[in-house]
């Protein structure tokens, strides 16, 4: 197969040392739909340290030792210095902070100078007027410039106190390479400012086309935070606001990525994509969003009608007081279930479901009841990926609309009886489901009320796997068959929050009770462990009683029970 040629975008890449990189050669700006700063003291702190650790290379070897910095992926016009910063933000801004403070620990005659490594000066004669090398986010820039780039402004930094997100950063930041480079001598800091200039290099990819700049980005994915899909598709809305409005628009939108968290809102994101997709994903998030998400294309009815409404609503489901307090502790309760799942499959359809409808407190205890029995039946059954998006697609097509049929989320005769099939399985096998699946019966057993901040809970076996020759488990299991048959299901089952002793799990029953299965005060916060305290014995007919008993209760919790022959 032959290809026709194509026309190439322009990438102009090489290796730049620091005094060219914040020199008249560049005037470096952040674009509104770039994240805010986010670097932490430990990732400041490692940076100044490398670099350091370098510079004592240089001086023990008297070698042309230089450290390279990372790569930063610009949008630049060629013959323009200014230039708009897609990966980079972090180190750019971190490196001026650094910059700054060198500047400011100087003496008057260094300080004049090293300032032009900060800002480039205006000259009358030419008609040219002063500006930042680096220029924040709106948001930012003023409290950055009158922080960290005036002359003087990392003397008097302000209290930490009261700021949030990136101007706490960069307040920390610079607080911690004061503190660092004061111990130094005048000599040692000229020493690092003329390493950082002369040694420290920066790879710039330089091209002019935004498209191109992402996908720069995304193969180099140099040191720093990550570009987010999210931020992408920031970039592609506010492209297409009017620029009046812009500045709306992003405060709306980071207001609702601080509400939620970086994370939390990437992940909305493509939780968003399923309830418009309604399949697995074949492409990138930033490609099939706006593909599939056809409401992307209208930005204003995005923001106002899908974003805020999604946004809210997931902020909601991830906090379940505020979710008991508006839906019911009911519904709540089983909110906190579904979030102990190894997968959050589900979420799409909650956001849906409570984003797009007002039910009453019956209805959403009733819609998550439901919910939750899908959830555990494809987590218990161990479905796939492709079963768990195609069930809970079917049940998207069912909110679509005004109306819920409901249909596609209630399991079929076939499912329940899959479903107890596994339940009355040997449970313990699967590593998976385990742990959560005998916590959420414990609480069952504990009238629904029960909550575990437990760490290091663990499933332990009454009767052991390998009991030992001649010991009073053999003679009461004398089946071997049936010995095994039972080990590893419900029934001879509890929970424990001590370490596990693999010695003490051959212990005869009664041991077992006084010095392994009991907590402090020769009790169990668990209901489970708490029943086997209050047996006397362990035998094969008990586990016949009890396996029925704890089914009988799952069964009810997700209304799986066997229909009753007429």
């Amino acid at each position: 197969m032959q290809f026709e040629p194509m026309e190439l975008e322009p990438i102009k890449a090489g290796q730049e040392r620091l005094s060219r990189v914040f020199s008249d050669e560049f005037a470096f700006s952040i674009p509104t739909y770039q994240r805010p700063y986010a670097w932490e003291q430990e990732q400041a702190q490692a940076l100044l340290d490398d670099i350091l650790a370098s510079l004592e290379d240089a001086i023990a070897t008297k070698e042309p030792v230089t450290y390279f910095l990372g790569s930063i992926v610009l949008i630049k016009q060629p013959g323009s210095p200014d230039a708009k910063v897609v990966d980079g933000q972090q180190r750019l801004t971190t490196l001026t902070i650094l910059l700054s403070v060198l500047r400011d620990l100087s003496g008057l005659e260094a300080s004049i100078k090293r300032h032009a490594y900060i800002c480039e000066e205006g000259d009358p004669d030419k008609g040219t007027k002063s500006r930042y090398r680096l220029t924040l986010r709106k948001r930012d820039e003023e409290f950055f410039r009158d922080t960290v780039q005036i002359k003087g402004a990392t003397d008097t930094l302000p209290e930490s106190k009261g700021l949030t997100d990136s101007r706490l950063r960069i307040v920390e930041n610079a607080t911690l390479f004061r503190e660092r480079l004061t111990k130094m001598s005048a000599e040692q800091r000229d020493r690092l400012m003329a390493f950082l200039l002369q040694r420290c290099y920066l790879v710039v990819i330089a091209v002019s086309n935004v498209d191109v700049a992402h996908r720069v980005f995304t193969v180099l994915n140099a040191r720093g935070l990550d570009l987010t899909p999210a931020d992408i598709l920031k970039a592609d809305l506010l492209d297409r606001v009017d620029e009046k409005e812009e500045k709306d628009y992003s405060d709306n939108w980071e207001a609702l990525e601080e509400q939620l968290g970086r994370e939390r809102f990437s992940e909305l994101f493509q939780h968003i994509r399923m309830i418009y997709q309604r399949d697995k994903p074949r492409e990138r998030l930033e490609v099939g969003f706006k593909r599939f998400v056809t409401d992307f294309g209208n930005h204003q009815h995005f923001m106002k009608n899908v974003l805020q409404p999604l946004g809210s609503t997931f902020a909601l489901l991830t906090s379940p007081r505020a979710f008991s307090a508006l839906h019911g502790e009911e519904a709540a309760r089983r909110l906190r279930f579904l979030s102990k799942l190894d997968n959050n499959d589900w979420l799409p359809v909650a956001l849906k479901f409570f984003a797009h409808s007002k039910p009453s407190l019956d209805d959403a205890a009733d819609f998550m009841r439901r919910l939750e029995t899908l959830g555990y039946f494809l987590f218990v059954t161990r479905a796939d990926l492709n079963e768990r998006i195609r069930r809970y697609a079917a049940v998207l097509t069912d909110l679509v609309g005004d109306g819920w049929k409901g249909k596609s989320i209630v399991l079929s005769k076939d499912d329940k009886a899959n479903f107890r099939r596994h339940l009355d399985g040997p449970i313990y096998q699967v590593t998976r489901i385990r742990l959560p699946l005998l916590l959420r019966l414990d609480a069952e057993l504990s009238s629904g009320g029960a909550t575990y901040a437990h760490s290091g809970v663990s499933v332990e076996h009454v009767l052991p796997q390998n009991p030992a020759a001649g010991s009073q488990w053999l003679s009461d299991f004398p089946d071997e068959p049936a010995r095994i048959a039972w080990t590893h299901r419900l029934a001879n089952l509890l929970l424990l929050t001590v370490r596990k002793n693999a010695q003490a799990s051959n212990w005869d029953f009664q041991t077992k009770k006084k010095l392994y299965f009991t907590a402090n005060g020769g009790v169990s916060p668990f209901v489970l462990t708490t029943q086997v305290l209050g047996e006397d014995h362990w035998t094969p007919e008990l586990l016949e009683a009890r396996q029925l008993s704890l089914l009988a209760k799952l069964y009810d919790t997700w209304d799986i029970a066997p229909e009753k022959s007429a």
